[in-house]
């Protein structure tokens, strides 16, 4: 076996082990060259820090680094762990991520995160076995919303405050932990608004992205965060208020997916509330350095 930085490897050596990596996995995985390398600038995963596992030659594992410093910590994110079939169970992923730990603490890291399928047995298996706890547990849900299905946001006491996503790092109750891929540094071309109250006072806020299709209407919403500054009863009534104001005048109907967002955030218990289904479930986990 040899581990190379992916920095050392070819972008097809890199695509090869990537694809091997996910061979099998619970949620297709598999990328072209565009795909992959579109995924590596929106994470911001890092080919210094990201190592590839030759096995006789050929790629036969990876696993994807991202670093970044949030509130002052430096924060690694595991964007992927993946090992041939043929040597899945023969100890190459222990002999990765000792790799990888190398790295985190060559470059300082204090706190290394991931998600995981919940269903992956085997890998959190490896992840709690490397030093990771389980500190949150994620969703994945989803509905197709009808204009008329939602309350005008006319009934709701909020206003809507449009800001850039990266201004929302200045709320103090903006959410630090959300997962990396939820972070507004990971969310490109996203919008963002906050909430505020008669009083001038912000009661929430909400990070998301809009993709239309090809006649400019909006096809998907992918709900990053959506969070509130403390537990209320509010909640489940102004949270369709405030998805009914991403409806575009020429909007009929739009796909909303929130992604990764916690079980404990009131929030997605109002979604579930409002009838959006779980499509994927994950574990957040974390190792401190």
């Amino acid at each position: 076996m040899k581990i190379k930085k992916q920095s050392q490897c070819t972008l097809e050596e890199t695509l090869t082990a990537w694809n091997k990596g996910f061979t099998g996995y619970l949620v297709p995985v598999k990328m072209d060259v565009q795909a992959f390398m579109n995924r590596m600038a929106l994470a911001g995963l890092s080919p210094e820090k990201s190592i590839i596992a030759f096995m006789h030659g050929e790629p036969s594992g990876i696993i994807m680094t991202g670093i970044r410093e949030i509130d002052g910590r430096k924060i690694a994110w595991n964007g992927g762990t993946g090992i041939a079939p043929e040597y899945r169970g023969k100890g190459l992923s222990v002999t990765m991520m000792e790799e990888v730990m190398k790295i985190y603490k060559e470059e300082n890291v204090n706190i290394a995160v991931l998600e995981a399928i919940k269903e992956n047995e085997r890998a959190i298996r490896l992840y709690k076995k490397m030093g990771y706890e389980v500190t949150d547990h994620l969703l994945y849900l989803n509905k197709k919303v009808e204009r008329k299905e939602f309350k005008a946001f006319g009934n709701s006491e909020l206003l809507i405050k449009k800001v850039y996503p990266e201004q929302l790092k200045a709320l103090c109750f903006y959410d630090t932990e959300a997962a990396w891929q939820c972070q507004w540094e990971s969310v490109k071309l996203g919008e963002a608004a906050v909430f505020i109250s008669p009083e001038d006072n912000e009661k929430g806020y909400i990070l998301y992205k809009r993709v239309l299709d090809k006649g400019g209407h909006t096809d998907r919403i992918i709900i990053y965060q959506l969070k509130y500054s403390h537990n209320s009863t509010f909640i489940e009534d102004v949270t369709e208020s405030i998805l009914s104001t991403l409806f575009q005048d020429s909007d009929v109907r739009i796909d909303f997916t929130a992604v990764n967002i916690s079980a404990n955030n009131p929030s997605s218990k109002a979604l579930l509330k409002m009838g959006f289904e779980k499509k994927l479930g994950q574990v957040m986990m974390k190792k401190s350095l």
